[in-house]
């Protein structure tokens, strides 16, 4: 039975949530910077969420769905954002996502992070693909993918809804052979 193993990188612990994150998962989402550019985050944040969110992360993880990880520090295991992987077993694909708080933006955390994830879907997971979009207007997450080794491959046009508008998406992808 899969578990979310720890990662750790230079300056980070990425580590399962736990429930008692759920309140400082809620702090910080609460910025409405968030929830901007990212598609499955809503602002305001509602009440309960996070915990909902949380729960379902063991069971996702029990049939190698996804896995995700708190972003923490690693000097005092402060959570600082979330990252994951959802899995496509039938094409060994990977595809994942991230956000951070708005007070750890421009430090190269989700990079860090990402990086590690990338290793984790290659090295644990025997993955031969690991994409990721995002909105063409978030500039930050498109130079997280770069810097975590991944190629631009197109944009998607109309891909995605946000709030009621539909909008284009950019892809993302590493294949296994291309991972240093």
């Amino acid at each position: 039975m899969p578990r979310i193993p720890e990662l750790t990188t230079e300056r980070l612990l990425l580590r399962p949530f736990a429930p008692g994150d759920a309140d400082r998962v809620t702090e910080l989402l609460h910025r409405p910077e968030i929830a901007a550019t990212t598609l499955n985050i809503t602002h305001p944040y509602p009440e309960g969420a996070a915990a909902s969110w949380i729960a379902s992360h063991p069971g996702a993880a029990e049939t190698g769905e996804a896995f995700t990880w708190a972003i923490c520090r690693r000097e005092d295991d402060l959570l600082l954002g979330a990252i994951g992987i959802h899995i496509d077993a039938r094409h060994l694909r990977g595809t994942i996502g991230y956000w951070l708080g708005v007070p750890y933006w421009n430090q190269g955390v989700t990079t860090e992070a990402a990086r590690a994830v990338v290793d984790y879907g290659f090295t644990e997971l025997d993955l031969h693909r690991i994409d990721a979009t995002c909105l063409p207007r978030n500039i930050g997450s498109s130079r997280v993918m770069e810097k975590a080794g991944m190629t631009y491959e197109g944009t998607l046009r109309g891909y995605v809804q946000k709030d009621g508008v539909f909008e284009d998406a950019a892809m993302y992808a590493v294949l296994r052979d291309e991972w240093r």
